[in-house]
Formats: structure tokens, sequence, C-alpha cells
């Protein structure tokens, strides 16, 4: 079962003979990808509406997973119990999305052992969320697939000092581990923030405001990291 190199890093980051959570699982490719590898115990499959649910069902069936994976509807994360799954997997939607799922069900969250985010957009605002409401970032992966560099983030129940600007952006495990696709995630945000400057340098009002020089200070922080130092 090929499942593609974004679903497939996020799956390798799944420990041995768990029980998951896969929300927002749309075709349920990833839970039944895993149980056909026999990594997972259990899987819950969960989509908001019927279609996806449907279709996550007949691929459950077409690779006879019907003993380890189960589809469930429902809206986030009110398809499971408080800690009736050791990970929950929420991937492929913005962070303000998966902010609110997990703000919705505290509890539920809190009980998993990891859980295992890969934001479309918006993966600071995911750090700087988890940094402040008792998660401590475990991993952070890089992947691409097409034209496209996918985020990975592993959260862990835990504290940990708060974020620098920086760390938030480009992500503080990936700032330590440096991996292969480092250097084009970080022209990536580096492009965003010049292209957000620019921008606002066309007003005056702008260009006064606290917002700008936020960003401009962000921005020579990540041209001083650019010098030659920042990756393999």
């Amino acid at each position: 079962m090929n499942i593609g190199a974004r679903l497939e890093a996020i799956g390798r980051l799944v420990p041995q003979n768990v029980s998951i959570a896969d929300i927002g699982t749309d075709h349920a490719y990833l839970p039944t990808w895993l149980a056909e590898r026999g990594v997972i115990i259990k899987a819950v499959a969960g989509d908001i509406t019927e279609g996806p649910c449907a279709a996550a069902r007949n691929t459950v069936a077409m690779y006879g997973m019907n003993d380890k994976v189960e589809v469930r509807m429902g809206n986030g994360l009110s398809i499971i119990e408080p800690g009736e799954t050791d990970v929950i997997i929420i991937a492929g939607m913005g962070a303000g999305t998966m902010i609110e799922i997990l703000e919705a069900s505290r509890d539920t969250a809190k009980e998993a052992r990891k859980l295992i985010l890969q934001p479309m957009a918006g993966a600071s605002s995911l750090r700087r969320w988890a940094n402040a409401n008792g998660w401590r970032i475990d991993d952070e992966v890089l992947v691409e697939e097409g034209r496209h560099l996918y985020e990975i983030i592993v959260l862990e129940r835990g504290v940990e000092a708060a974020f620098t600007a920086l760390e938030c952006e480009i992500g503080p495990r990936l700032l330590e581990q440096r991996p292969p696709l480092f250097k084009k995630h970080f022209a990536k945000v580096c492009g965003q923030y010049q292209k957000m400057l620019l921008n606002m340098c066309r007003s005056a009002e702008a260009r006064q405001s606290e917002k700008y020089q936020e960003i401009y200070t962000l921005l020579q922080e990540l041209e001083g990291l650019g010098d030659g130092s920042y990756g393999k």
C-alpha cells in the first residue's frame, strides 16, 4: 500500500504496539497502512462528514483491516473517550483548526501519550499554543512531497522554556537537528517574512506599527542564522 511521502513520514513517528486516533482521516489511508504493517494494535479513524467516512470504510475493507481499524463519524476528538488511544494524529489541516479541536477536548488530548500534528499552514502558532498549554515538542520532522514541504510536530505532555520568536517560526528541534531539508525550510520561512515586510513597506502607517518592528526584528534574526552556519 503506497500512501505517499507525507503520510508515511507521519506513520514512521508512531511507536510500535499502540492504539491511535486519526482525526480527519479522509480515506483512512494512514491507519490502514499502519495496521497492515503491524505497527498498531487498533485505530479509530474519524471524520466529520459521511462522505469521507464512507471512503474510509471502503479502504479499511479493501485491505481487510476491519478488525483493526474502526471508522467513526464525529467532530474532532469527540469520537474517542479520554485514554482510549495512546496516540492522536491530526494531519492535513490548518494549525488554527487543530488548536480548536484540541481546545474543545482538552481532557481527551491530555490523556494521550503523544500528539502527532502535521499542519498545512501556521506551524508557528501551533508551537506557541503547545508551549503555553503544557506540551513539549518531542520531535519535529520535515518531509517533501511533490512541490510541497511539510512540517510534522510531535508533542508530549511536559513543560519547556518559553520559545523565542525564532524557535516558533523555524522549530526548536529542527534548529537543533538541522535535517537535510532544513535549508529549504529556512529559505521558505525567510521568503514569507521578506514578502510580508515588503508589502508593509508600501504603507507609512504599517511601517510605524508594532507588527512591522516584530517582523523586522525576526527577519534580522533569521538572516543572522543564515550566514552560512544554518545547516547541512
